[in-house]
């Protein structure tokens, strides 16, 4: 296939640290060369198949028949992991190995032209752009962008994507994850809201909302850009840190530190507005002030960690002092719980030492 794509444009998309080549191909060609891409639905995980709804079919039954008339359809866009500058003389030898290659925007269309070239002879080109990146994210971002707004790529699918990977990391660094998960001790779901409450720095996510649905899906595509901020590894970090805590303390029912999503949504937000400051003080660009934040937090949490590693049963229930914070949860209405975790764990990093959780509790809504 070397000498069948011909390089129309090469630019470099600094905001990503990608390649975007667009190349013209006659159909035929093109087909050949993506056939066993298009059979393993591009060559992505999340790469949704081509759609069999009515609506779906009747739309490729249209383009089918215009490009049998020589319509010209959007280029095709295709994605491979790749770490090297791109130019005209090694783009054909990239492009070779085609299990490397991924469809990033083009199913329906491929189908198609399939479908098309089986009922009449089609000769005409057609573009293909080719996105070259460092790593899948920067991929799954363009898939994104283009994907915005189609049908049935939702919140939840979105949500699937962005997370899978950072789920994965999670089980490599948390051994025992897969079993707290099992014992629904943690559900995937509420690891998802976790990462949400992180990134949106709220401790409510409405998803049913199709307008929350539309922000929370700008979030997820600008968590991805915004890389320099390390956000996911700082939520992997914090989350495991949490968990390790949690699991020092099992042995004590009902201790709130952390075996429910309401108090872990206010600690993991707690977390959140101390590294990237309050929404709306724009601190998120100062890097540097950024990692002083997080290196902070990190001390704090082992060092309660550390505590609760060296302490009984008996004195770890002291230190959470529960009957305080159970009888200032009596006062408060449920709807605000989450609130008023959060307003009681900023007092971890606001005080220079936590020798009872009650200085927390007291701070309460």
């Amino acid at each position: 296939m070397k000498f069948k794509f011909k390089i129309i444009d090469i630019q470099e998309d600094t905001n990503l640290n990608c390649y975007s080549v667009l190349t013209v191909v006659s159909i035929r060609d093109f087909i050949e060369f993506i056939q066993p891409i298009h059979k393993q639905k591009g060559n992505l995980d999340d790469q949704r198949e081509v759609l069999q709804t009515r609506s779906a079919k009747i739309i490729r039954n249209q383009m089918v028949e215009d490009l049998k008339y020589g319509a010209i359809l959007p280029p095709i866009v295709l994605g491979i992991i790749c770490n090297e500058d791109i130019n005209d003389k090694n783009f054909f030898n990239l492009i070779q190995d085609q299990q490397k290659i991924s469809i990033l925007d083009g199913m329906q269309r491929i189908q198609a032209i399939k479908d098309a070239i089986f009922q009449k002879e089609i000769t005409h080109n057609l573009r293909v752009e080719f996105w070259f990146a460092s790593d899948e994210s920067a991929l799954l971002y363009r898939m994104l962008v283009l994907n915005s707004g189609q049908i049935p790529w939702g919140l939840d699918k979105q949500l699937e994507v962005v997370f899978k990977p950072i789920l994965q990391n999670l089980k490599a660094t948390i051994p025992n994850l897969e079993n707290l998960i099992s014992k629904k001790i943690y559900k995937q779901s509420e690891i998802v809201e976790l990462f949400l409450a992180f990134t949106s720095r709220k401790v409510r996510i409405d998803k049913k909302q199709q307008l929350a649905e539309y922000h929370a899906a700008l979030d997820i595509m600008i968590l991805i850009r915004e890389r320099s901020a390390h956000t996911i590894g700082k939520f992997e970090e914090i989350f495991r840190l949490m968990t390790e805590i949690d699991q020092l303390l099992e042995e004590i029912e009902n201790r709130y530190v952390f075996d429910n999503q309401t108090a872990r949504i206010g600690f993991i937000v707690a977390c959140a507005e101390k590294i990237f400051g309050l929404l709306g003080s724009n601190l998120e660009k100062q890097y540097s002030q950024i990692e002083s934040n997080f290196h902070d937090i990190r001390l704090k949490l082992y060092k309660i960690k550390d505590k609760i590693a060296c302490q009984s049963i008996e004195q770890n229930y002291n230190f959470l002092a529960l009957d305080i914070l159970k009888e200032n949860l009596r006062s408060i209405p449920k709807e605000k719980h989450r609130q008023a975790f959060l307003d009681g764990f900023k007092v971890i990093f606001s005080e220079p030492e936590i020798n009872s959780f009650a200085v927390c509790w007291h701070k309460m809504y």
